[in-house]
């Protein structure tokens, strides 16, 4: 299914980040990094519109998405170190975030957790934009406004581990789990009808 397969060339293109940024490629590590955010948009959108969605999407998507965090920070961290320490607050918060969600979820569920929100879907593109402008040199507040998201993502994913009885994918955002969870209430939610 292609959706899959644009995840999957997420997964093994990230670490190029690391070894443009050992071979001293700032446009290029640029120029991957956009094409990279592009796919989670991309992957996401084709699922949908071809009725592809699964579960395996959905936690393909996730390896993909961690595979490219780690990718970034450590291709960042290798290209301008004395930038990333400066700022190393801010990825602290938005790394330790990540970290707490998903070890949250594995204490509680024994897997990863793959909600793929509204908030996690938008902050790709402000993440895009935080590392371009960081690597650019142009200003640091986009980078720090971006990792501000993504801590308040994490957050969100955390509350919706702790709200819910069993794991899900796909869940569009917090408070939809009270209407999907209510036995009272006819909602489209379900595990079944999943996303890349």
């Amino acid at each position: 299914m292609l959706p899959n397969i644009i995840t999957s060339v997420r997964i093994v293109a990230s670490p190029g980040l690391i070894l443009l940024a050992l071979a001293d490629q700032p446009i290029w590590l640029i120029v991957l990094a956009v094409f990279l955010v592009f796919t989670e948009w991309l992957d996401g959108y084709l699922a949908r519109r071809m009725h592809t969605t699964s579960e395996l999407g959905a936690r393909l998507d996730t390896v993909a998405d961690a595979v490219f965090y780690s990718s970034m920070l450590v291709a960042t961290v290798l290209f301008r170190p004395n930038l990333m320490l400066r700022e190393s607050a801010w990825m602290s918060a938005a790394v330790g975030s990540y970290a707490i969600n998903w070890i949250a979820s594995w204490i509680k569920f024994r897997r990863l957790p793959s909600y793929h929100t509204w908030a996690a879907k938008g902050v790709w593109g402000i993440v895009g934009l935080g590392i371009i402008s960081l690597l650019s040199g142009f200003n640091p507040w986009p980078f720090r406004i971006a990792m501000i998201c993504v801590l308040l993502t994490n957050l969100e994913a955390i509350c919706i581990t702790l709200t819910l009885t069993e794991s899900k994918v796909d869940v569009p955002f917090w408070w939809h789990i009270r209407n999907a969870q209510s036995p009272s209430k006819d909602t489209p939610f379900s595990p079944e009808k999943n996303e890349t």
